[in-house]
């Protein structure tokens, strides 16, 4: 048996769930353990199921008894820096269980088969508002649509700004949006940000719309609408990175920061074709 933790927000859940459906190609009895997202309240708990037309394949245990297995029959696999390499999670064990705990932010963990993952991350476009899928429509006939995420609000966190939120500050984004504007004639800007009155002040963006209405719980209808813009620019957040690949668009644009975090680059995290600028 092979279990993989589910933690983190919507989007590290994507990114375990993919490697969840590549590991099942492999081997068929692993399963995704959701004991931990019980009491789970950072972000909006365990979102897969309500986003998502997903079946249920959880493998839930008591947290304590967990904690007692975990220590006896348990051969333990923490991601360090792997690069997105599937050898430490391939490999046979002469352990009776596997629980693998990280995050595999990359699309290298879920290599050749791209295609199942896009079939799972299916928008449940029955729990999204009116106003959200009329805003859908708009940005679908738009050719000119560019989504734009600015992340603060836990980022500003005293805990995560030196690591994280330092990154992509305005001198990012004016980079950004200078290379977009060489490939892009006359975009369109969508904006996604918990501070829009920051992004206002602080961007020159010509003809740009803000999407001001996904709170709280209603959050995930904000990738939902990026997934639809012709192109990027992305922040060091796994929510808009899969804003960003989950557009099928073969020639589509997505603009990068160079670093994912104050002490690594963003290079085993951005796809290749992704455009990487500086941060600085």
């Amino acid at each position: 048996m092979r279990l993989i933790k589910m933690t983190g927000g919507l989007g590290n859940q994507m990114f375990i769930y993919a490697m969840y459906l590549k590991m099942k190609t492999i081997f068929p009895d692993v399963r995704i353990d959701l004991s931990d997202m019980v009491h789970y309240q950072v972000h909006y708990g365990y979102e897969m199921n309500k986003v998502f037309h997903l079946p249920r394949t959880e493998f839930c245990i008591n947290r304590s008894l967990k904690k007692i297995i975990e220590f006896l029959l348990f051969k333990t696999i923490l991601e360090r820096k792997q690069g997105g390499s599937l050898v430490p999670y391939t490999r046979k064990y002469h352990w009776p269980w596997i629980y693998f705990k990280g995050f595999y932010q990359s699309e290298k963990y879920f290599a050749g088969i791209e295609k199942e993952v896009r079939e799972a991350f299916v928008f449940d476009i029955r729990r999204a508002s009116r106003r959200s899928l009329r805003a859908m429509q708009e940005i679908k006939a738009d050719p000119h649509a560019v989504s734009i995420h600015v992340r603060r609000g836990d980022y500003l966190l005293e805990k995560h700004w030196k690591a994280l939120g330092c990154i992509c500050q305005s001198s990012y984004y004016l980079n950004a949006l200078a290379e977009l504007e060489k490939r892009v004639k006359h975009p369109h800007y969508y904006v996604f940000s918990e501070d829009l009155n920051w992004v206002r002040q602080n961007l020159p963006l010509i003809k740009a719309e803000f999407i001001d209405w996904n709170k709280g719980e209603d959050s995930w209808q904000d990738m939902m609408l990026m997934s639809h813009c012709r192109h990027h620019i992305i922040c060091n957040s796994t929510f808009s990175w899969w804003g960003a690949w989950l557009n099928p668009l073969p020639d589509k644009i997505v603009i990068a920061p160079e670093r994912w975090t104050q002490t690594t680059d963003s290079a085993d995290v951005v796809p290749e074709s992704w455009l990487k600028v500086s941060i600085g």
